[in-house]
């Protein structure tokens, strides 16, 4: 970490420019996060705390932990005396996990499956429908 020059104050972003990462950062990756999962799972919210909980079972415990960092470090950034608590290279890989895990929903294909799935159920039901109509025109003599 390097030290802030002459007239910069510690909590500027001159200083947070000099520590690695700014308030900007942080902020584009919760972005990021956000656009991605409204874009595949179409769940929109104001805040990316609020889009994951939307999200519920869509997506992995592990996605909801790291979703809930990014967006607890972009609030964080902005605090002169929490940013030092924000472990980097933390905040990128719970960047970079969830935009390759939610690159990989296929929004289509969500569609499909969720159809294909509504359709088997109702199938299955009409064959048991019609199964016990059988049943009962043969116990009453009718067939």
């Amino acid at each position: 970490m390097t030290r802030p020059k002459g007239g910069e104050l510690k909590g500027s972003k001159l200083h947070a420019k000099a520590m690695g990462m700014s308030l900007d950062h942080a902020n584009k990756y919760a972005d990021d996060v956000r656009n991605l999962i409204e874009q595949r799972l179409r769940i929109k919210g104001r805040t990316l705390d609020k889009t994951f909980v939307r999200a519920g079972r869509l997506l992995p415990k592990w996605a909801h932990r790291e979703g809930h960092y990014l967006a607890q470090a972009a609030q964080h950034m902005g605090h002169p005396k929490l940013r030092p608590m924000i472990d980097e290279d933390r905040l990128k890989r719970a960047h970079n996990t969830l935009v390759a895990h939610l690159k990989t929903i296929d929004p289509v294909e969500r569609r499909k499956t969720r159809i294909l799935g509504v359709l088997g159920v109702v199938s299955f039901n009409l064959i048991l429908v019609a199964a016990a109509l059988l049943i009962f025109l043969m116990w009453r003599g009718y067939l």
